[in-house]
């Protein structure tokens, strides 16, 4: 049991090819988030803000170059997001992705 766990609704195709817990992201599902986890490991996804706006990416943290690299996992092409250690302002990790509900099942 968590306390601060939230469901968002997925849009978009970024994550379609994504493996939370066996299942893919796709548009419409809800994803599950724990908000107490704000520091994930490299590889995990997360609930990523930026300037307001979630997004749902698998994470590399990058200690040599001071970044955090935000990856899609798509059949469509979708560059990284790169955030550099001094952008922290506009920039915050809303949780780690715990599930998938997938809105096909």
């Amino acid at each position: 049991k968590k306390d601060k766990v939230f469901a968002i609704r997925a849009s978009g195709f970024s994550m379609n090819k994504a493996n939370v817990g066996g299942e893919s992201v796709e548009p419409g599902d809800f994803v599950i988030v724990d908000s107490e986890n704000k520091n994930p490991q490299n590889g995990e996804y997360v609930l990523s803000i930026i300037d307001g706006v979630a997004n749902i990416k698998k994470i590399n943290i990058d200690k040599e170059r001071q970044q955090i690299v935000l990856l899609s996992e798509s059949t469509k092409d979708y560059a990284p997001i790169y955030i550099h250690a001094s952008a922290s302002d506009c920039y915050h990790i809303g949780g780690r992705i715990m599930q998938v509900i997938n809105k096909r099942k």
